[in-house]
């Protein structure tokens, strides 16, 4: 199932730098995102392919089928195309050519792929001056990404950097690898990264926040399965979640990031070690109800009020909900997650999996990920850090009336309904087709 992850850096905090290779070398200097990381010292990398699309050229730094590499900068070394002193940087003021831009000053702009679904790569900039780096899992498309992104965070410029097999994040921390269609154990080879590096590790190691994530069932154990599968789902919840959390600067862990046996007493372990300031368990519900609910100790406290805060949230988003609610148990709370944790802990149950209209509030990527971005709001409320609000990326302007007299005759003259006049639309040459079989009917 896909999925979209938003990575923010603050400058301030991080060394950020561009590496690339020639890409034609006879000695193949492409390198998995690992060996990028060992080479560069770096903390993460991601694939960096900024092509020059509709470039026919060809160098010394080599040539992809009339895709050129170029405006790279590694180290301060010139890697810009036909030697030009243009340097790649991801502000407004210098955007280089040839490269497609998704998002400028909020608004997500006209021209993106609406229907081939890849993994997907862009890189940019947020209006106060962070970075984002933005990758989806296979199964988007352009727009959907740079529409997720740009409901979330304000953002002066977002480029799109790559489709395909080459797309990846590689962290040497934990040795994590987002890599959707990655070829080998390290992601495919590629030419060009860039590279972020903490600044400052040793200073006050204490000052940030910690947040712990379970992710419910998992390997042989799926959960609940009705409509949806709850693993899968609890799974995709905690991955936005923790997306959401760390770009505000939280440090996170998860008891699991893919699809593996994870039970409850690994979890507190995990969670007890970790000493963390809060703590979740993301599960969804089976026993044909309807609605959120969220539970903490008997003992309420910050538990309750971790609780409230998330579900504010849950029902923001559309998803009614069943309550704050407590367990009791034979000694103390009846959940072994709530009662063995140090940390206060809260249990969410998003949907109920076997109830059919409840289970499409979460059957695909994007619902998913705003229960997981709503629990992350939740969290951050109660460790009292702030975090963007923007308004919802505008819709494209309004059909002008000659298109708007056009779709209404095509419609009207074919009995064509909504929905088929809607597919043509979506179609990268759809207005310009409508209008011509407009005007071929009498």
């Amino acid at each position: 199932m896909s999925s979209i992850r938003c990575d923010i850096y603050d400058p301030s905090e991080w060394d950020i730098w561009f590496a690339a290779a020639p890409y034609g070398a006879a000695s193949k200097p492409a390198k998995t995102l690992r060996q990028w990381a060992a080479e560069e010292g770096a903390d993460v990398v991601y694939n960096l392919c900024l092509f020059n699309m509709t470039g026919t050229g060809s160098d010394q730094y080599g040539v992809i089928r009339g895709r050129t590499l170029q405006y790279l900068r590694a180290k301060d070394v010139d890697c810009g195309y036909g030697g030009t002193a243009e340097r790649l940087t991801v502000s407004p003021g210098n955007v280089v050519a040839g490269v497609k831009v998704a998002v400028r000053d909020g608004v997500v702009l006209s021209g993106l792929d609406k229907s081939t679904y890849r993994s997907r790569n862009m890189i940019g900039e947020l209006a106060d001056g962070r970075i984002i780096v933005v990758q989806s899992s296979d199964g988007c498309t352009e727009e959907q990404v740079a529409r997720y992104a740009a409901g979330r965070y304000t953002i002066n410029l977002l480029l799109v950097q790559d489709a395909g097999g080459s797309t990846g994040m590689y962290r040497a921390e934990d040795g994590y690898l987002f890599a959707p269609e990655r070829e080998g154990t390290d992601g495919r080879p590629v030419c060009s990264v860039v590279c972020m590096r903490k600044k400052n590790k040793e200073d006050n190691p204490m000052s940030k926040k910690k947040v712990f994530i379970g992710v419910g069932h998992g390997g042989s154990a799926p959960g609940a399965v009705g409509y949806i599968e709850e693993a899968d789902t609890n799974l995709q919840m905690a991955l936005a979640c923790r997306d959401f959390l760390v770009a505000y600067g939280v440090d996170v862990k998860m008891s699991r990031t893919k699809d593996e046996d994870d039970t409850v007493m690994q979890e507190v372990a995990e969670c007890n070690a970790y000493a963390p300031d809060l703590a979740i368990d993301v599960h969804n519900n089976s026993g044909g109800g309807d609605g959120f609910e969220v539970f903490h100790t008997i003992h309420g406290g910050t538990g309750k009020t971790l609780a409230q805060n998330i579900e504010k949230h849950v029902k923001a988003i559309g998803q009614n909900s069943r309550g704050v609610k407590t367990r009791q148990g034979t000694s103390g709370d009846y959940y072994a997650f709530i009662r063995e944790t140090v940390a206060p802990a809260v249990i969410c149950e998003g949907v109920f999996v076997d109830t059919k209209a409840d289970a499409a509030q979460a059957d695909t990527p994007a619902e998913q990920q705003a229960f997981g971005v709503a629990y992350a709001k939740g969290i951050l409320d109660t460790l009292g850090l702030s975090y963007d609000e923007p308004e919802e990326a505008p819709e494209e302007a309004e059909t002008d009336e000659e298109v708007q007299a056009a779709i209404t005759k095509v419609q009207q003259k074919a009995g064509l309904a909504a929905e088929t006049m809607q597919y043509l639309l979506a179609y990268e040459y759809g207005t310009d087709l409508v209008i011509k079989l407009a005007n071929a009917m009498k």
